[in-house]
């Protein structure tokens, strides 16, 4: 059984990683969710833009926020994280919010490059969250 720090870290790490591949193969992070169950075991993602082709930013947004929720109400899941590319101005960079029941944190990595060759600098540490809290207090 993984502790608090260990779950917040390996579903950053496993966020962080499905960003970065979809930064290389998109150019851009959609809004993506993702669920580790409490053993922090069994990674699940679910990806909005599949059944919703058309949808904006945040349509896409609220459906993966609606998604997370329906998961954390099945019960199992012990950690979780909301993907997405965040622009300000002419930066852009990888917002992962994640969470277990006792803690959340939000970071945002600054990116550069273009095609495969896409790459994170150092992580930020954003105050409050994106969203929520979703699962922390739970």
């Amino acid at each position: 059984m993984l502790n608090d720090e260990e779950m917040l870290g390996k579903a950053l790490h496993v966020a962080r990683e499905g960003g970065l591949l979809l930064l290389r193969k998109q150019g851009t992070v959609l809004p993506f969710g993702l669920t580790l169950d409490r053993a922090g075991d069994n990674p699940r993602t679910w990806f909005p833009r599949d059944q919703m082709p058309r949808a904006s930013w945040d349509e896409l947004l609220d459906a993966t926020i609606g998604h997370l929720e329906r998961s954390i109400d099945t019960g199992d899941v012990g950690a979780i994280a909301l993907v997405t590319t965040l622009e300000s101005g002419n930066e852009s960079g990888l917002g992962i919010q994640v969470e277990t029941r006792d803690s959340s944190l939000f970071l945002v990595y600054p990116y550069s490059g273009s095609g495969q060759s896409w790459s994170l600098g150092e992580p930020q540490s954003a105050e409050g969250l994106l969203v929520g809290p979703l699962l922390a207090g739970q």
